[in-house]
């Protein structure tokens, strides 16, 4: 019996031995699990605080861009106002020209489509 005594110890020598490896291994995959899920959640944490930083930041982007496109359409409309003023005043100014010196105002534009005339026919002839 002696025999079995040494193997019963045995078996509980191993037993102990699968036991305590068994509760090493639980243990370390307790830890790396919970390493994971620590790393998980800063990752998912920095994805936030990142995804927050780029929503910010394109809000800026689209404010500034705003800004720049009201004010380029203001200086157009401005300009525009402008011109159509300046443009109107002008021609009052040579309708009231032309009221006052009719006899002037034709030897102008007679001399006028003279010079144009010259001017366009001198081309056709550099064409040639």
């Amino acid at each position: 019996m002696g025999d079995n005594k040494v193997v019963d110890r045995a078996r509980e020598v191993v037993n102990e031995a699968a036991t305590g490896a068994r509760e090493v291994l639980d243990e370390g995959l307790d830890e790396a699990r919970e390493r994971f899920e620590e790393a998980a959640e800063d990752l998912g944490r920095s994805a936030r605080r990142t995804q927050r930083e780029l929503r910010r930041r394109a809000e800026r982007f689209g404010e500034s861009a705003r800004e720049r496109y009201d004010a380029a359409v203001d200086g157009l409309k401005t300009g525009y106002r402008r011109v159509r003023k300046d443009a109107g005043e002008l021609a009052d100014d040579v309708n009231a020209y032309v009221r006052e010196n009719p006899g002037k105002s034709i030897l102008i534009a007679a001399g006028v489509g003279f010079a144009l005339g010259l001017l366009l026919r001198g081309r056709r002839r550099d064409d040639d």
